[in-house]
């Protein structure tokens, strides 16, 4: 017969258990002892050996005898069995795009690592250390995924499994699109350009630009907006914003939006030229050109004078470019508008009205090469006097090629009028010619009448264009206009330098 003492040194048992929450829960199979015929009791005397499948309690006290030769120790071996728990990972948000999803969760309590599988099988899950994220990849847009995560510990515990779902992006992202350099660059406007590469496969529905004049600018919440709307494919697009502000460095981004949102393009930048702007000052004006280039000129007309309850004819318009070299010096008349009725004439050209009549306006031009009416490179119309005495009406409209006729006097023209540059005063009730290219006629003799308006000339420029003062022309504060009132104006912008 064994003594006890020689079966408790044979008996070993082991004390530490894990519960591993992906089998069942750990029972009296699971405790190991080694020795022969190996029995396990809830008590260190008598009672019924236990089932192997008799569930373990955490901290419960187990005894185990071992039987050799038919004989069972009278010596039970003590063991408390802690069982210990490893708890699962949480899901977090995850990052999917078209074909890929990473996949996050969050730490778990005690865990040293995790395992990550494509499906519910913890046997030939990829182990990723510590890490807390998986990169998946090659897979389809809106399509649903199911993946699994484990946490294990140091004592060789694993976790329940924690399920993380995902649909892959949609199918349909937003256009890409880019912005080009900005052509065509004035003062006061430009065109910018952009294209759109993909639509993301849904119709562009918006396209257009941003723009400001802060470096990096936020084009989703700042910015000046112009942009178009219908239904578009790939390609380029173009569109040209106005009322910019002469000398000034701008910042745009293109931009197209579909159904999914909206994608903006690069930063670019372009700098409006340089624009001088001349008003009535009753005297000579000059510029000196300050770098070799092409020039756009612009004039207005100033209008004649009222007549209450008859207006002055309005001023014409005239446009054209001109090559200048540095250091030349251009001359500048800008007109006055007519006086009022009785009123004497206009600076640079506006015939005198007498009585009933008002005087004519005085026509705008540029001179180069000197200061006599034959160094004029463009001039524009200016209008006649208006008239209340019979026969009364509106002065006639500065030119175009001809100006416009009174209610008497008759307007200069490209060959003819009352006088180069002057249009002519009248002596007797009725009202002054407007002054130009070629001034227009007084309103009559002795009798009331308006004036005919000054004419236009755009011969000493290039790209030349008369715009009579009845029609429309730009405002020289943006946008358009019919016919151009009060005193005149002059505008000088480079064109490419």
């Amino acid at each position: 017969m064994l003594n006890n003492i020689g079966i408790r040194k044979c008996l070993l048992a082991l004390a530490l258990l894990c519960e591993i929450m992906v089998l069942k829960s750990q029972t009296v199979s699971n405790l190991v002892a080694t020795g022969t015929g190996i029995k396990w009791y809830a008590a260190a005397t008598g009672g019924t050996a236990l089932l192997a499948s008799t569930p373990l309690v955490n901290g419960m006290t187990y005894y185990a005898s071992q039987t050799v030769n038919g004989v069972e120790s009278s010596v039970r071996m003590s063991v408390t069995a802690t069982v210990v728990t490893q708890a699962a990972p949480v899901a977090a948000a995850n990052t999917p795009s078209q074909t890929q999803v990473i996949w996050n969760w969050n730490s778990a309590t005690g865990a040293t690592g995790y395992k990550w599988s494509a499906t519910n099988s913890y046997i030939g899950a990829t182990d990723l250390g510590n890490a807390l994220a998986k990169t998946e990849t090659s897979l389809t847009c809106n399509t649903a995924y199911t993946r699994y995560v484990w946490a294990y510990n140091a004592s060789g515990c694993v976790s329940a499994a924690a399920t993380l779902t995902q649909t892959a992006s949609s199918c349909v992202t937003t256009p890409t699109v880019l912005s080009s350099a900005a052509s065509s660059t004035g003062a006061t406007s430009t065109t910018l350009n952009g294209s759109v590469s993909s639509t993301g496969g849904a119709t562009v529905t918006v396209r257009g630009f941003k723009y400001s004049t802060i470096n990096g600018f936020n084009p989703a919440t700042t910015g000046t907006n112009i942009s178009e709307s219908g239904s578009y494919n790939t390609g380029a697009f173009s569109l040209t914003p106005t009322g910019l502000v002469s000398s000034t460095t701008y910042y745009a981004v293109a931009y197209a939006t579909n159904s999914i949102g909206t994608t903006y393009g690069d930063q670019i930048s372009f700098t409006t030229t340089m624009q001088t702007d001349f008003t009535y000052t009753g005297g000579i004006q000059s510029f000196v050109v300050p770098s070799t280039g092409n020039y756009k000129l612009e004039v207005w007309g100033a209008q004649g004078g009222d007549a209450s309850p008859y207006y002055g004819g309005m001023g014409g318009y005239a446009s054209g470019t001109i090559d200048l070299t540095a250091g030349q010096t251009i001359y500048i008349y800008v007109g006055q508008v007519g006086q009022g009725a009785g009123g004497g004439s206009a600076w640079n050209g506006g015939g005198g009205g007498t009585c009933c009549g008002a005087g004519g306006g005085g026509g705008t031009d540029f001179r180069l090469g000197g200061t006599a009416l034959a160094n004029r490179v463009i001039v524009a119309g200016a209008g006649g006097g208006g008239s209340n005495d019979t026969p009364q009406g509106n002065g006639g409209d500065g030119g175009g090629s001809s100006g416009l006729y009174g209610t008497v006097g008759a307007p200069g023209t490209q060959s003819s009028g009352y006088s180069l540059g002057v249009g002519e005063t009248n002596s007797s009730d009725a009202a002054g010619g407007g002054g130009g290219y070629w001034g227009g006629y007084n309103g009559g003799g002795g009798t009331g009448g308006s004036g005919g308006g000054g004419s236009a000339y755009t011969g000493g420029v290039t790209s030349g264009t008369m715009i009579a003062g009845n029609a429309s022309m730009p405002n020289p504060s943006g946008g358009n206009m019919t016919g151009h009132s009060g005193n005149g104006y002059a505008r000088i912008t480079p064109v490419v330098l």
